[in-house]
């Protein structure tokens, strides 16, 4: 069967994503501290080479929740700054190791191959698939290293949904936030060492009563948008072949907003305590 196509933009501009991603067989790899705190370095690191802002996360013990914004722009990105993302992700000495071969590619008049090797790291950047497989092959190999492990450790591909900015993006936020509670792993979300929301998100006035968050916001996966209605119909309609647009069904979320096929409201937790 063929695969789902990616449901992205790959035009110039602002998009927001929840993605998430299992284990293989939900086993909890991920159960030790440690195990998790290496997991949330490197998916940070693989942000900053990527060009991707985080705007939430949660570390699971069988899984990971992220929403994050990618800006895509027409102009390239320079020389100084792909070096400056290869020291966040690889460490400065191979950042200048870089550097210096390319120093001797074009002392010896071959700047061509300089131009191609950078054109390849510019193209594994501001785009969620390439910070996914980045973040993956960087955590897989300390995981590995550690555990002496051989197997796959993740189920398939992640699963994304593309969201409108504003509540919905806060909506989203949230959710991922409060994973651990929700699990019941702790109480209170700011007790969980290895789950983070952006300060700009956190108030989310207005979105949904006081005393009320949703146990599941959505059954995400491939080929989901969120958002308004508008947001939901006009954003289908744009990505044309990449998503059945004749057959989108803009569904009401409950209160909360509108979705394409596959999106659901599952009852409200109640007494969270933020």
């Amino acid at each position: 069967m063929a695969r789902t196509s990616r449901i992205k933009k790959n035009t110039a501009g602002t998009a927001y994503y929840h993605i998430m991603s299992r284990t293989n067989d939900k086993r909890f790899f991920f159960e030790k501290g440690r195990i998790k705190s290496s997991l949330i370095d490197a998916l940070k690191r693989s942000a900053a080479f990527s060009g991707i802002e985080l705007k939430a996360y949660a570390g699971m013990d069988n899984h990971f929740h992220v929403v994050c914004k990618v800006v895509r722009m027409n102009e390239p990105i320079p020389e100084s700054e792909l070096l400056r993302r290869v020291a966040i992700l690889k460490g400065e000495d191979a950042a200048e190791k870089l550097a210096e071969h390319w120093r001797e590619l074009r002392s010896m008049g071959l700047s061509a191959m300089v131009d191609t090797a950078q054109d390849r790291l510019r193209g594994r950047m501001n785009d969620i698939s390439e910070f996914i497989k980045t973040f993956k092959e960087v955590f897989n190999i300390r995981f590995k290293r550690e555990r002496e492990y051989t197997g796959s450790i993740w189920s398939g591909r992640f699963k994304s949904t593309l969201i409108e900015d504003g509540r919905y993006l806060a909506i989203c936020c949230r959710y991922v936030y409060f994973n651990p509670v929700r699990a019941g792993v702790v109480k209170r979300a700011s007790d969980y060492a290895w789950c983070w929301i952006s300060l700009s998100e956190q108030p989310f006035a207005g979105s949904v009563p006081d005393g009320r968050l949703m146990r599941r916001v959505a059954q995400i996966g491939d080929g989901k948008i969120f958002g308004s209605v508008d947001f939901v119909r006009e954003t289908a309609f744009a990505l044309g072949n990449r998503f059945r647009a004749r057959s989108v069904a803009a569904r009401a979320v409950g209160e909360l907003g509108f979705a394409t096929h596959g999106w659901r409201l599952a009852r409200a937790a109640e007494n969270v305590v933020v």
